[in-house]
Formats: C-alpha cells, structure tokens, sequence
C-alpha cells in the first residue's frame, strides 16, 4: 500500500514539473538593470522611453518622476540601450557588453538640428560630402541634394567638426557649435597642384631617366619627358585621374593617380620590351665555310645561351659573349633566327657562294719558213702593237740625239 501511494506522489510530481511553463524557468536567467536619465545640469527626465535591445529581442519602459527606469535583461547578453523622447536626445547607444545586474546614468541633451548648404560663386554644389563628427566618431554623413543641402533633423547639441569635400574643390574643415536650429553656409572653390613626374629605366644602376616618353593624364592631356626623365602638369586637387606612361620599345604602364591639394612627385619606371638582335660577320660566304654573329638583347647587351637556327636546323647556342659561329655548307641562302625562351629575333639572310677560278687557253702559232729565226714575233694583239710602235719611236729619238752630241764633239 506504501508503496502505491510512493508512486501516485511520483506521477503527480512529475505531471506538476511537466506543467511548468519554459518562461519561469528563464527567469532565473535575468539581470536587472537600472537606467537613470538626467539632461546636461544633472537633473532627472521624466517620461524618457529607454530600450533595450539584445539578438533579435527587446524590452522598453518609461522613466519615471525621478528619471529611473528597470529592465529585465538575460544576463550575459550584450546589451544595446537607446532612448526617446520629444525634447532630449543621444547621438549614440549606450552599449552593455555582458549584462548583469548594475545601475547606469544615461547623459541627454536638448534636441537640436542642423543644415548645411553648400555652393559656390556659380551656384549650388550637388554631391558634396558632408560629415559631422564629434571626437572621435562619425554622428552623421551623406551627399548634398541638386539644391547643395544636406540636413541632419535629430542632434545633441554641442561642438563638432564639419567635413565638406568634393571632387576638384578644396577641402573645408571647420569646428561649429549646434545648438537648437544651426544653419551654415559652405562656400568651396576649385584648385589645381603642379605634380611632377619621374620617368627611369630600372634595368641600370642606379635607374637611368628615360627621355621623351609620353604622359597621358585622363581630362588634363599629354606631356612628355626632358632629358634628366622629367616632366611637369597642373592637375585638378582632390581628384583620382588615370596616367599612362609610354615609349616606343618600352612597355607602357597604367597607373592611378590621386592627387591632394599638395604638389608631389611620381616616379614610374618604363624597361624596354624584351628583344634579341643578331647580326653576321657578313651576308656573303664561301660554301664550306663559317660565319660568326652576335646576339644582343634591347640593351645591345650579349645575351648567352641563345639557340641559333639555320633555316629549320638548330645549330648551337651563344657563349657568354653572345657569340658562335655558324657553317654555311652550301651555295645556297640560309636563314639565321636567335630564340630564346618566348622571345625570337627578326631571321637574318647569309648568302653561301662558290669561288670560280680561271683557266688559261693553249694559243697555236705558225712557223716560219725562213730557216733564220724571226726577230719579230707573230703579234696580232693592236695593243701590242701600239706599244712596241711607242717603244720604235722612242728608241729612235734617242739615237739621234746621241748621234748629234757626237758630232758637236767632232
């Protein structure tokens, strides 16, 4: 019998436990926290709506005649607490990181309001940046309307920083005091700086400048560099413009440039695009023979290890002088080309030849029929004979005047 009515207790107890609702149970995980709102003198606001916010979930409550309000809260939750009132305001939440039961004073200041209206001597400005910051953080941003206004409804009031900036305009910085309804007028102005470029060829060193490349600067134009690699623009402030920079038989560059509203000084660097020349001995060879040639790259620098082709033959690579020497077996033209890796050099021509040597013709002539040998030869040759007629008559002149200094004498 003892042991029917254990287990009826048993089943009632568990049938109460089941009926508990899960709420109850969680409520032994809640932390309450004391919300204190007071305005800039210390004093308590009545009627302040102050929430509390954690996940996806809320709770909110009126303070009362003494500026105090309760809020249940899951503990250890992180905690963010704003309010709401029609005359007093925060810029900023207040933040709990990990709840728990404690007492905080929220700080209010009378509800103030801000606009700005920015332009310049030629009217409105429309998307100019405006931002208010107080400290350290931003209160609020945005861009100016078509009318140049930008308004900011629900503020604290007191000292921020005023940021007004915008494309080819000067930068305005200034400190304002928002008490109530603030009004202000921004007035900007356009501005260029002078920014000068640098021009050099990495490959040496130190970096050699690189005269007359061009610069191209996106809605300014074109200049182009001196001899020290120099060249100068005015360029709109607080602007980012695209430059390229280019030379023929160098590799151009794209850059971005962002200009402030100080001058400055760019330096990019151009190298020549990569280039195998070869050259020969000569263009004319005797079949059998060798020529030698020289490989150079952009820098007319010897290159080594470059393959040499003949027409379709690989032949040898350059020594570190970037020089070999190629057979030309034939009398025929050949095609040399320098190759290395992805880069080929533009085929030069070497024209084989053969040497053709002379041969002398076996000449008949008659015998006399006098047996006396002939003192005269069988000359037929009109050349000759002009010069053997030269010879008679100079030969003849002589003997005269020989023969006449004789007589004198006699």
């Amino acid at each position: 019998m003892n042991v029917k009515r254990l287990q009826l207790v048993v089943v009632v107890i568990l049938i109460i436990l089941a009926a508990v609702p899960p709420a109850v149970a969680q409520e032994n995980n809640l932390t309450t926290i004391t919300v204190e709102t007071v305005d800039e003198e210390g004093e308590s606001i009545q009627g302040v709506t102050v929430t509390a916010e954690w996940g996806a979930d809320s709770v909110s409550a009126d303070t009362a005649s003494n500026g105090v309000v309760l809020l249940d809260v899951p503990r250890g939750e992180e905690i963010e607490i704003t309010i709401a009132h029609p005359d007093y305001v925060r810029n900023f939440p207040y933040v709990i990181d990990s709840a728990d039961e404690q007492r905080i004073e929220l700080d209010m200041s009378e509800r103030s309001s801000l606009s700005v209206g920015v332009d310049t001597n030629s009217g409105p400005i429309a998307d100019a940046r405006v931002s208010l910051t107080m400290g350290d953080r931003t209160v609020a941003s945005g861009n100016t309307s078509q009318e140049g206004a930008f308004s900011v409804e629900t503020l604290e009031a007191g000292e921020y920083r005023l940021t007004v900036e915008k494309r080819t305009y000067y930068t305005i910085n200034r400190t304002i005091d928002v008490d109530g309804e603030t009004n202000i007028n921004i007035n900007l102005n356009t501005g260029g700086v002078t920014t000068e470029f640098v021009i050099v060829d990495p490959h040496f060193s130190p970096p050699e400048p690189v005269t007359d490349a061009k610069i191209s600067i996106s809605g300014v134009g074109d200049v182009q560099t001196l001899g020290d690699g120099r060249a100068v623009a005015r360029i709109p402030i607080n602007t980012e413009v695209p430059v390229t920079a280019t030379k023929s038989a160098y590799r151009g560059i794209n850059r971005t440039l962002i200009v402030n509203e100080s001058g400055q000084t760019r330096t990019y660097e151009l190298t020549r695009r990569q280039r195998l020349n070869i050259t020969t001995a000569s263009d004319r060879i005797i079949a059998g023979e060798s020529v030698s040639i020289d490989v150079t790259n952009a820098y007319e620098e010897p290159v080594a290890g470059v393959t040499i082709t003949r027409n379709t033959e690989a032949v040898g690579q350059t020594d570190a002088d970037g020089e070999l020497t190629v057979p030309i077996p034939d009398a025929e033209s050949y095609r040399l080309t320098a190759r290395k890796e992805s880069v080929e050099s533009r085929p030069v021509s070497v024209q084989g030849v053969n040497v053709v040597g002379s041969t002398a013709e076996s000449t008949t002539t008659s015998t006399p029929t006098s047996s006396a040998p002939s003192l005269i030869p069988n000359i037929t040759n009109t050349s000759a004979l002009l010069i053997i007629g030269v010879i008679a008559t100079i030969s003849t002149i002589i003997a005269l005047i020989v023969a006449g200094i004789f007589t004198f004498r006699r």
